[in-house]
């Protein structure tokens, strides 16, 4: 390529590159100020509103029933959690006990290569004999 085209070409390049930075960081401004800043409730509510022509009595209830019903699935959310943990941890357990030592430490060492170790960490004082942390090897 000459001299002649060269420079051309690199400020087309520089320029793509700038207008792309500049479109990405516009798009993050944008949503961060618009959908990120509003609640899901405050959304509902403004849709509702624009759908429904609420009076502003009943755009305070609705968001308060809406606040309210969040709060109550948020609980709902962290019982069924656990619950799904300790059957989960009630199954390796029943596991573990049908294996030898030998055999449940090379279990729980197959099951957090597939489900990872971070878990087994906090159920250390809490479950059977499956919560115990195995160290990696050659540690």
């Amino acid at each position: 390529m000459n001299n002649g085209m060269a420079k051309p070409l690199m400020l087309l390049i520089l320029g793509l590159v700038i207008g792309m930075a500049l479109g990405a960081w516009a798009m993050r401004w944008y949503f961060d100020r618009t959908l990120l800043s509003w609640s899901p409730v405050d959304r509902f509510v403004v849709k509702l509103d624009s759908d429904l022509h609420l009076t502003p009595d009943q755009k305070e209830k609705v968001a308060s029933i809406l606040a309210s019903q969040k709060e109550s699935v948020k609980g709902l959310r962290k019982d069924w959690e656990h619950q799904v943990v300790t059957v989960g941890r009630g199954g390796e357990d029943q596991i573990a006990a049908l294996l030898t030592p030998a055999q449940a430490d090379q279990f729980m060492r197959l099951h957090d290569e597939i489900h990872g170790r971070m878990v087994r960490f906090l159920w250390a004082a809490d479950s059977g004999p499956t919560a115990l942390a195995i160290a990696p090897p050659g540690k």
